[in-house]
């Protein structure tokens, strides 16, 4: 009863942030998708710049043009609110002294951790929700003035396959958030993964060389081309990241348990101090 109190509160405290960041992914959606009819002949001649061919970015259709600048760039977006919260969410709250109140409820800390990861990720599903749908009620008036090859459900599904690698970063932001000693040093080391993922990516389609490394880059599970449109969603990428984002979430529960509250000690601290008391 306690943990349902608990993610009512923290889904009610966030309410504004499912409209804000909504509404904002959504007016950039329909800014996208709306735009098209207008600058459709000019796509072509941008498709034909090597450097959108070597990362494989095509701008002569507008299946790829969609997934170029609306589903790539939806969940780098969304990750500055993933990292930003979830960084927040354990050792921002030990920072402001609001931690301690809640450990101090009659739940075991793997609860709490999973209430906050739970709520974490409805509201990122329905941030998800508002932009896809909004996008795809635009395709429906871009429709009536351009032949595209791509329905509404089609581009809904597609702003709604971020979700899984957006949730492998929260999930990553809410590990860094109870494994390192303050909020700052949190965010920073998601951030650092999450932009070293992103580049490592471009580099690899750009360097013929750098392509072994693929498999061990997050991006690379992420379909941000026009194959989202033709092929679908590759399940086996799906779940792949999922079983990331689920071992960061058992990471965040092994050392939220681990953590001593109000000490803000590194990870190497906590293991001597342990050392010193046995």
């Amino acid at each position: 009863m306690l943990a349902l109190n608990l993610l009512k509160y923290e889904l009610f405290s966030r309410w504004g942030v499912i409209l804000g960041w909504g509404l904002g992914l959504g007016l950039f959606g329909i800014m996208y998708v709306a735009i098209y009819p207008q600058f459709e002949d000019k796509m072509a001649v941008l498709s034909e710049i090597p450097f959108y061919k070597a990362i494989g970015i095509d701008l002569g259709s507008f299946e790829g043009f969609i997934a170029s600048s609306l589903v790539l760039n939806v969940p780098v977006i969304l990750a500055i609110y993933v990292i930003v919260s979830s960084s927040d969410t354990l050792a921002g709250e030990e920072d402001k002294g609001t931690l301690e109140l809640i450990v101090t409820m009659p739940l075991k800390r793997w609860q709490i951790v999973t209430t906050k990861a739970i709520a974490l990720t409805i509201v990122t599903f329905m941030v998800l929700m508002i932009t896809g749908a909004t996008s795809a009620l635009t395709l429906i008036w871009v429709r009536q003035s351009v032949e595209v090859n791509v329905s509404t459900s089609e581009l809904f599904v597609a702003v709604m396959s971020c979700m899984p690698i957006t949730l492998v970063f929260l999930m990553m932001g809410l590990f860094f958030s109870a494994w390192l000693p303050n909020r700052k040093t949190a965010a920073t080391a998601a951030t650092v993964v999450f932009l070293v993922s992103y580049f490592a990516e471009i580099l690899a389609g750009i360097v013929p060389a750098l392509a072994v490394i693929k498999p061990f880059i997050l991006f690379h599970y992420f379909d941000s081309g026009a194959t989202v449109f033709f092929i679908g969603v590759q399940a086996k990428d799906v779940w792949t990241l999922l079983v990331i984002a689920a071992i960061f979430f058992a990471l965040a529960l092994i050392s939220f348990q681990r953590r001593d509250i109000t000490v803000g000690q590194w990870p190497w601290q906590r293991a001597k101090a342990g050392d010193t008391l046995t």
